[in-house]
């Protein structure tokens, strides 16, 4: 079907002048002026529906190649937005985000996995953080030429540093429901309360700090008095699409400085 269609959008100049041949030879053949008259408002209206249909086919198979550029574009947006809105305790060196898009995924596993189609070829290296719009995702953990593994949060191994803003550093786990995660550790200084943002807290090379839930429950530990809270995730990993691999502009700079640092 979808060659046929293609077919028709490529030579649809020949097809309409092929039916347009044929009506005329048609209404040449008629000599009553009533019949030709309603031959011409045929021909008018099959001319332009013809070209309406070829037309909305042709718009129609080039969406997904509109859609990729528009992803590209935004890319390149994606690091003045974190310049202008990360919280204040974010990196301030700079990254590139490469989209990339979810070909396969789970989330209802105890070991979820994401596959994008982004790869070496692309920049991607394994170690690079990935996120969404709507906050942080994962890790790459392999790589092939032209796609990448990618572990989720949503994994027995997917734990991440997170903070509440102005209130400490904690360990942000997951613990089996695909929408909630669980902040702990918090120190008994730092209590969270409802409706507190939480972000991704991870080495500058990984990625930058980015929104990752909200508070929805607080407990504290009897034994130290540290703090835990329920957190909403803010990504819905049962419909992920398009995603942001974060490559970290200075990485051989900063390598470089902590191998002295050795």
């Amino acid at each position: 079907m979808q060659q046929l269609i293609l077919f028709i959008s490529k030579y649809r100049n020949n097809l309409l002048f092929v039916a347009l041949l044929l009506l005329a030879l048609v209404r040449h053949s008629l000599k009553n002026p009533v019949s030709e008259h309603h031959f011409n408002k045929i021909l008018s209206s099959a001319s332009a529906e013809f070209q309406n249909f070829t037309s909305n086919w042709k718009h129609y198979w080039s969406l997904d190649e509109v859609n990729e550029e528009l992803t590209r574009e935004n890319s390149a947006l994606k690091a003045s937005l974190f310049q202008n809105s990360h919280p204040s305790f974010a990196q301030s060196t700079g990254y590139s985000f490469i989209p990339a898009k979810a070909i396969e995924y789970s989330y209802k596993k105890l070991n979820n996995y994401i596959l994008i189609d982004a790869g070496r070829l692309k920049g991607v290296q394994e170690g690079m953080g990935v996120i969404s719009s709507k906050g942080w995702i994962g890790t790459v953990t392999e790589t092939t030429k032209s796609f990448a593994f990618v572990t989720p949060f949503i994994h027995s191994k997917g734990a991440i540093g997170a903070r509440i803003k102005n209130k400490g550093l904690g360990e942000l786990v997951w613990q089996g429901d695909p929408n909630k995660g669980m902040l702990t550790d918090l120190q008994r200084e730092f209590k969270p309360v409802k409706g507190d943002s939480i972000y991704s807290f991870t080495r500058a090379v990984v990625a930058p700090p980015i929104l990752t839930g909200i508070v929805s429950t607080v407990s504290q530990n009897q034994e130290d008095l540290s703090w835990n809270a329920q957190v909403d995730l803010t990504v819905d990993f049962s419909n992920i699409d398009w995603l942001y691999v974060c490559s970290f502009n200075r990485s051989f700079e900063l390598d470089s400085l902590t191998a002295k640092l050795e």
